[in-house]
């Protein structure tokens, strides 16, 4: 009975922190909720409040569809270990429709989405992958270039740039869509004004990268249900896929290259650990490759190193005593995998891999203009909002059941993920690297501290289907609240 009763507190502590923080937002109690300062050289988010509530039927219909969805996967977890491949298919068909009711909720609608890719000034990577021909000798003139560049693409490794060239090359196999996106004329002014100085293939690698790339973002949730199964259960990953499609910063950042990035991460740490619970050193060699395929993209990607180091090290102190010879050799075929693509590239392309880190580090703007201290409290504080206020709950009281067993040196019941995860986000947070839009630019982490969500809801807060439910319906509100209040992309 006293147990029960401490998980409803639990529950009813979640629920309340939620509710004020979102009534918070609303009413705009305060601009700090918001962010420390205005842009420039700080970072404030702007509150604009346009009444959309008479298109709110969308994202609730998609939600509810969700939620029924996922009431049916967990009341036949046999069913999802059968059908696996319907599961995941259906999952990311339902969070790619969340993403897009959400912009049409929102009160510039989905074709905003157009404009986001676009408008140099809020994206670059498509005005810079409209600059050349030839990828090879893209690459081999991109430090020297980078700087010329818009915006993002100023800041950036290669690959976004790269992603909008190669759906350009493939929008141009199919003519008619070149024929269809002519025919389109948007209704709002200056994108209007935009839109009618593009080529028609232009225009149709502008519409096609739009709904593309929010829909390759959810296609994370594949390797986010088996890192979770591997980790723990098939009840535990299918929560996982759920708690990740309510993810604030998962839904509300579309269509930039920040949205598919997690992609990245959650595989090389999938790859990861497979190596150790299968005991298959290529496996280390895949985690490489794929974590330097998502630095191509952002170099924010690095520091899972941090991650997949910690982990290695408690999984192997916690079963057994670290033998340094395999950790070498396990760690020699992790950064062959890692190595192996930034050499091909500067072989037969000339790309400086490490050349563009030392421009991109000293020329960033926000890091030597924006507080470093103030930016301690606002990384981590811009994360968990963007994570979800009961996700963000959740981990709290995570946190202090592992703070109880370290206090107990009850090492049996340590969480390695929950705490690999925990240095890594002190170390991108104190690094001094990020310094605002934390929760987009670690967007990339939200899987990882998912599977910690998901994990306590199982084995601390023990919450039934219907109690989840509650956090799921939380999460949603979170996201409708946020884009009707907050102005996240223009």
């Amino acid at each position: 009975m006293l147990f029960r009763k401490l998980q409803n507190t639990q529950l009813i502590f979640i629920i309340i922190a939620t509710l004020l923080f979102l009534i918070a937002i609303a009413f705009d109690i305060s601009a700090y909720l918001r962010g420390p300062a205005p842009y420039p050289p700080e970072w404030r988010w702007d509150y604009l409040y346009v009444n959309t509530l008479q298109k709110i039927y969308v994202p609730i219909i998609i939600s509810s569809l969700i939620i029924a969805f996922y009431l049916y996967a967990s009341n036949k977890s046999r069913l999802v270990k059968e059908h696996v491949v319907i599961f995941l298919s259906v999952a990311i068909l339902l969070s790619f429709a969340l993403q897009i009711g959400i912009q049409y909720f929102s009160r510039a609608g989905v074709g905003v989405l157009i404009h986001r890719i676009i408008n140099p000034d809020l994206n670059g990577y498509y005005s810079a992958s409209l600059t050349f021909d030839d990828p090879v000798e893209f690459l081999s003139n991109f430090n020297e270039n980078i700087l010329k560049y818009n915006y993002h693409a100023a800041s950036h490794p290669p690959g976004a740039i790269l992603i909008f060239y190669v759906i350009k090359k493939t929008v141009s196999v199919f003519p008619f869509l070149a024929s269809l996106a002519s025919s389109l004329s948007p209704s709002h002014s200056d994108v209007n004004a935009m839109w009618k100085v593009l080529k028609p293939l232009q225009k149709a690698t502008a519409i096609v990268s739009a709904f593309l790339i929010p829909l390759l973002s959810t296609l994370t949730i594949i390797p986010l249900f088996y890192l979770a199964k591997n980790l723990y259960s098939t009840r535990t990953a299918i929560k996982s896929v759920f708690l990740y499609i309510f993810i604030p910063s998962i839904v509300l950042f579309i269509p930039i290259n920040d949205s598919f990035l997690p992609f990245f991460s959650t595989l090389s740490a999938m790859f990861f650990i497979l190596a150790d619970k299968k005991k298959n050193k290529m496996y280390f060699f895949f985690s490489g490759i794929t974590l330097f395929l998502g630095a191509f993209f952002s170099l924010s990607l690095i520091p899972m190193g941090i991650f997949l180091s910690v982990y290695y090290i408690l999984s192997k102190l916690k079963k057994e005593r670290v033998k340094i010879k395999e950790a070498i050799f396990d760690g020699f075929i992790f950064i062959l995998g890692f190595t192996a693509l930034p050499i091909i590239l500067y072989i037969f392309a000339g790309f400086n891999f490490i050349q563009m880190i030392k421009i991109i580090v000293d020329t960033v703007p926000h890091i030597h203009t924006r507080s470093y201290t103030t930016w301690i409290f606002y990384n981590l504080y811009d994360f968990f909002v963007f994570t979800g206020i009961p996700i963000t709950a959740i981990f709290l009281i995570k946190f202090k059941q592992q703070f109880k067993e370290i206090t107990y040196k009850s090492w049996k019941h340590i969480d390695i993920i929950f705490i690999a995860f925990l240095a890594l986000l002190l170390f991108t947070n104190f690094s001094g690297s990020i310094r605002g839009e934390a929760g987009r630019i670690l967007s990339i982490y939200m899987p990882l501290i998912t599977l910690v969500a998901a994990d306590t809801t199982a084995k601390i807060l023990k919450l039934k289907r219907g109690q989840f439910v509650i956090i799921l319906v939380l999460m949603a509100i979170q996201i409708v609240v946020m884009q009707e209040f907050w102005v996240l992309l223009w």
